[in-house]
């Protein structure tokens, strides 16, 4: 049965997979004044899993535009398609639950490799941040069109760097920890230079080469430079893509949005039914097998167009 899009709420490209929801309190943000002590408290806090620092060190307008474009973006979606899609990723994650042992058990988990005890051992935590992320309040459109980033960051967003910080410690390596954590806590901010709302700090992290940030204040913030020379001009271009949505657009996008979840959730129920590794494998084989035959038939002709041509200009030289 063909799906028949609501007539005036369209479709999102996956910016659906870029947000989340939980309950943590958030940090009590006093962002300093100074453009060395912003970027020095931003850097700490992130190291500290308060990602709502990010917002609160945001100007005003710059907070005010971002919920704008998300309220007016989540009105203007097809309500079912999205709760297809976060359906779809809730599914999923049950399914790499629920089948750990036979996939971890079957040859394309041997394709890791070298890696394969760490795909194993973070696995748990990897299917956590799946269930966090689609299970969380963002799935609904209604608390999408009021949502409020700086809770959602406070919440989610620290319980998803938290999931990944699991992850990665988990596979043995801890590369959240080596190359994040510990790189924002060690890093040296020094003020390079200050003349009026424009400011040069240099950042020095463990096993990296020192970098200049170019930082302009705007509204008592100090944020990247490119950040503030671009931000009108990004804003403007961006709710002028929303309003400029036709309804045939939306309908267009909606269906194939539809038909593409559609097949993505059979894939799923197909392999919701295998019982062993072997059954897994198989059912692979069988979803792949008429991709990779038709890579390889689209290869072969390409392959036989060309010794073609090449034959066609031999036999102009040889006349």
């Amino acid at each position: 049965m063909i799906h028949q899009p609501h007539p005036k709420r369209p479709v999102a490209p996956v910016v659906a997979v870029l947000l989340a929801a939980f309950a943590v309190p958030a940090v009590a943000a006093e962002i300093p004044d100074s453009p060395d002590g912003t970027v020095r408290f931003v850097m700490e806090q992130l190291a500290d899993r308060h990602p709502e620092v990010l917002w609160q060190a945001l100007p005003p307008t710059y907070q005010k535009d971002i919920s704008e474009l998300t309220h007016t973006f989540a009105a203007k979606m097809d309500p079912e398609v999205w709760s297809s899609a976060f359906a779809l990723g809730s599914r999923t994650a049950a399914l790499l639950r629920d089948k750990k042992d036979i996939i971890l058990a079957s040859s394309y988990a041997d394709m890791a490799g070298d890696e394969r005890d760490n795909l194993a051992s973070g696995w748990d935590a990897g299917v956590g941040f799946l269930d966090s992320f689609f299970s969380s309040d963002v799935s609904r459109l209604d608390a999408l069109e009021t949502i409020d980033w700086g809770n959602y960051l406070a919440t989610t967003g620290r319980d998803l760097m938290n999931l990944a910080a699991e992850r990665s410690k988990a596979s043995g390596k801890d590369a959240f920890d080596e190359e994040i954590t510990k790189k924002l806590e060690q890093a040296e901010i020094e003020l390079v230079s200050r003349d009026g709302d424009s400011a040069t700090v240099k950042v020095s992290a463990p096993d990296e080469d020192p970098e200049d940030i170019e930082l302009t204040r705007v509204e008592g913030r100090w944020v990247p430079s490119d950040m503030a020379d671009d931000w009108d001009a990004n804003v403007a271009e961006a709710k002028q893509k929303l309003a400029a949505l036709s309804d045939e657009e939306i309908e267009q996008s909606s269906m194939q949005t539809m038909m593409f979840i559609g097949m993505l959730d059979g894939v799923v129920a197909q392999l919701e039914t295998v019982e062993t590794s072997e059954e897994f494998e198989q059912a692979i084989q069988g979803i792949l097998g008429p991709f990779l035959e038709g890579m390889a038939s689209e290869v072969e002709e390409g392959f036989e167009e060309a010794g073609e041509a090449d034959d066609a200009g031999t036999g102009a030289t040889d006349g």
